[in-house]
């Protein structure tokens, strides 16, 4: 009678090194992307939950919109996208299906782009948030104190905040080689299309020709190459 036996596979030294070096880079870019956020969000905490509460109470809000679908979609792919980002986290458990939400083969460079954006958006975020001072608002509204802000950054692009967010969004995004994360920061960009048009109406409707000449001489998510013909 012939007894089976089953042999184990013995992983070379060299399939080890490369299995442990590929975790220690995995692990680095891990800490990298928790860093980045952390700085991104320090900035963005401070002027949305510190800050304002430095400051006299706002005056009456005189229209607010909603975002309508829009707000919808964002908020679903908010949610889609920091699922991803938990789920990239608890990739260091070495789960099956977990492994199978990484890019395989994905150029090293990728993720220094993606780490130079998000690096890039920080003092920008800080930049913008000090120009809007007491009237940036999360919702989409006008309140009494407003005036139109054309200096700084907005000198030259009307919604920089939505760039700002959208760009370190992608660029953590593509830090993570991760499948379900950089899906999710694709999918927040398309909606802030059809946010802008409701508050670029919005502001038409308060500020009139003021709003509709900076129009001319300004881009909306970036700065404008040609200027439109008046």
């Amino acid at each position: 009678m012939r007894i089976a036996h089953t042999q184990q596979v013995q992983k070379s030294p060299l399939q080890s090194y490369v299995l442990v070096k590929v975790m220690a880079d995995e692990t680095f870019y891990r800490i990298l992307f928790v860093a980045l956020c952390a700085l991104f969000f320090s900035v963005r905490g401070y002027y949305r939950f510190v800050r304002p509460k430095r400051v006299e109470s706002e005056t009456e809000v005189i229209e607010r919109k909603e975002f309508g679908m829009a707000e919808k979609v964002i908020s679903f792919a908010i949610i889609g996208y920091f699922a991803g980002i938990i789920l990239y986290l608890l990739n260091f458990l070495n789960i099956p299906w977990l492994v199978l939400l990484q890019i395989t083969a994905y150029p090293e460079l990728i993720r220094w782009v993606g780490v130079a954006l998000a690096l890039a958006s920080v003092p920008l975020l800080g930049w913008i948030h000090k120009i809007l001072d007491r009237q940036y608002s999360a919702c989409l509204q006008i309140k009494e104190s407003h005036s139109l802000i054309t200096e700084g950054p907005y000198s030259i692009v009307r919604h920089p905040m939505y760039t700002v967010l959208n760009m370190f969004s992608f660029g953590v995004a593509l830090v993570t080689a991760n499948f379900l994360v950089i899906g999710f920061a694709l999918l927040l960009i398309p909606p802030f299309h059809f946010v802008v048009i409701k508050e670029e109406q919005m502001l038409l409707d308060t500020f009139g020709d003021e709003y509709s000449e900076y129009m001319k001489r300004t881009g909306r998510f970036f700065p404008r190459i040609l200027k439109r013909n008046v």
